[in-house]
């Protein structure tokens, strides 16, 4: 894979990375703590799918920022591993160096 499709799919990873951080604070300050529903964030800037995701799930996921949340079958093995495989949703992490670095640069938890 080329490093500009590497940063594309980073740079697509963090932005919606950064939306699910907004849709958790706002499940928070409406104290709605049990589960929420987070848009998928995967590197393909045209998906829009949306994912069932308990807030501890969430929260344990965000405790590594190279660790995102996408919907199966989403995973792009050049750049990622998938760690965890649910029903609704998958767990992967970065394993190539552009995406990782982006992941880790943008995340809004360090």
């Amino acid at each position: 894979m080329d490093d500009a499709r590497a940063h594309r799919i980073g740079v697509n990873e963090a932005l919606f990375r950064a939306v699910n951080e907004q849709i958790e604070g706002l499940n928070r300050r409406l104290d709605e703590t049990d589960a929420m529903e987070v848009v998928c964030e995967c590197g393909d800037g045209q998906c829009v799918e949306r994912l069932p995701i308990s807030m501890h799930d969430y929260e344990r996921v965000r405790k590594d920022p190279r660790r995102f949340v996408i919907a199966p079958g989403h995973d792009v093995p050049e750049v990622e591993t998938v760690l965890e495989r649910h029903d609704r949703f998958h767990v992967v992490e970065k394993i190539h160096d552009v995406p990782e670095r982006i992941a880790e640069e943008t995340d809004p938890r360090s």
